[in-house]
């Protein structure tokens, strides 16, 4: 299930990661997927029923499936050079509806996704939730028996790579992922906000991509590419 964390770098900057923190999300349908996402936030942020928040998922799901999806995501498919696949990538940005109408339109039958950077002693004892963004009030939904410096501590270190990958019939895949730092355009580039690219045509083994996904690890060849629109002030609207 989906979770959700507001956080905030020391540096004062606040951003917002969407996380399972300690599960391992594999072979799950994307429109299961997102549909779950939507239903969490529905129900435990805005405190919707659960017929509610099924009727608006499923209402949500059949806008992704049918907007349309940028050229340059779609034209992805269609090639096997790393050359190219940069190239199409190059300059552009894109927002975190644009990924899911783009997984959802890859004909794959199944995403993966991988979070990693929870400590051993804190696994089973962290929220669902923790709004950090005052300080002096921390907020946590879901039970914990961590006391606010701890929380604080978590949502301040916590290295979580967040990773979808959708693979095709013929082997190929392909995987955009994201960090914590790069979220909050704390990474090297001048993309700030973003996510990374790879691919099956970067001849990185797949087994030890996902490897080093689960224990918070990045390969250090991806590709840059700009996010918008991942964090806004309040109000945003529910697929945000």
């Amino acid at each position: 299930m989906p979770r959700i964390m507001i956080m905030k770098t020391p540096d004062g900057i606040l951003y917002k990661t969407v996380s399972s923190i300690e599960d391992v999300i594999e072979k799950q349908s994307p429109a299961m997927w997102f549909g779950a996402y939507v239903f969490f936030k529905a129900t435990q942020l805005h405190g919707l029923s659960k017929d509610q928040a099924k009727d608006l998922s499923f209402a949500l799901l059949k806008e992704w499936v049918n907007r349309p999806c940028p050229a340059f995501l779609l034209a992805l498919f269609d090639t096997n050079s790393k050359k190219q696949q940069e190239s199409l990538l190059r300059n552009q940005s894109m927002t975190p509806e644009d990924l899911m109408c783009w997984i959802l339109q890859s004909e794959s039958k199944s995403q993966y996704s991988y979070d990693g950077g929870v400590p051993e002693e804190l696994k089973g004892r962290t929220p669902i939730m923790i709004d950090a963004s005052n300080p002096e009030q921390i907020k946590a939904i879901g039970s914990t028996d961590l006391s606010d410096p701890a929380l604080m501590y978590l949502v301040e270190n916590q290295t979580i790579v967040i990773a979808q990958i959708v693979d095709l019939p013929d082997d190929r895949w392909y995987c955009f992922y994201r960090t914590h730092r790069g979220l909050a355009g704390r990474e090297s580039g001048k993309q700030g906000q973003h996510m990374h690219f790879i691919s099956s045509s970067y001849g990185i083994d797949r087994d030890k991509l996902v490897e080093g996904f689960i224990n918070g690890n990045c390969p250090k060849n991806g590709f840059h590419v700009h996010l918008s629109g991942y964090w806004a002030e309040e109000n945003r609207d529910l697929v945000q």
